[in-house]
């Protein structure tokens, strides 16, 4: 019987010393004593890895890098119509045809026997009555990049290519032509 116990505390001491030997491994394992790489995805507990354990580099790689721009998405649809302008302060303008007379409803105080036009030579002159005559104003191409307009003043008249009582000159030049040739054209003017 002496035997007998003798076995069982050496069994009881071997698994003592057992658990022992495991606890005291457990809370002595360090980064130290794992291989470095043998730790895998598989080994780490999901959800056991925070944004707080990474380090600063380990965060920075980790940014998002922008995809390519999806496709555009469909139009919306047509918002409210906004409220009338107030009246231009232009004392003057007009949209002129290539032929010299002006487009229906677009202008103000320009007539068609205020213009005289020979055919084909890109010249435009506008001779104003002696009291109300302009001092400035602009000209622009009616929806055309390839056309350049000039504008020209002189309040006493006598411009080349142009009736002696005409004030204004406006030339229109086809830039794909490179010459002058008849265009139409806007022009707006000031009296003052």
């Amino acid at each position: 019987m002496q035997r007998l116990i003798l076995k069982a505390l050496a069994g009881i001491l071997a698994i003592g010393l057992i658990t022992a030997a495991t606890a005291g491994a457990a809370s002595l394992i360090t980064g130290a004593d794992i291989q470095n790489g043998s730790v895998t995805g598989k080994d780490i507990k999901k959800g056991g890895v925070k944004l707080s354990d990474l380090s600063g580099k380990a965060k920075a790689s980790l940014a998002a890098v922008p995809g390519p721009a999806g496709p555009a998405g469909p139009a919306g649809p047509q918002g409210p119509v906004g409220p009338e302008g107030a009246p231009g302060s232009a004392d003057r303008y007009a949209e002129v045809r290539d032929t010299g007379l002006l487009s229906d409803d677009v202008h103000k105080n320009v007539t068609d026997d205020m213009i005289s036009h020979d055919a084909d030579t890109g010249v435009y002159c506008l001779t104003f009555p002696a009291e109300s005559l302009p001092l400035a104003g602009a000209a622009n191409a009616v929806l055309s990049d390839d056309v350049i307009v000039s504008l020209q003043i002189e309040t006493g008249g006598g411009m080349s290519d142009c009736p002696p009582a005409a004030t204004v000159k406006v030339i229109t030049f086809d830039v794909s032509a490179g010459a002058r040739a008849d265009r139409a054209f806007r022009l707006m003017l000031e009296d003052d």
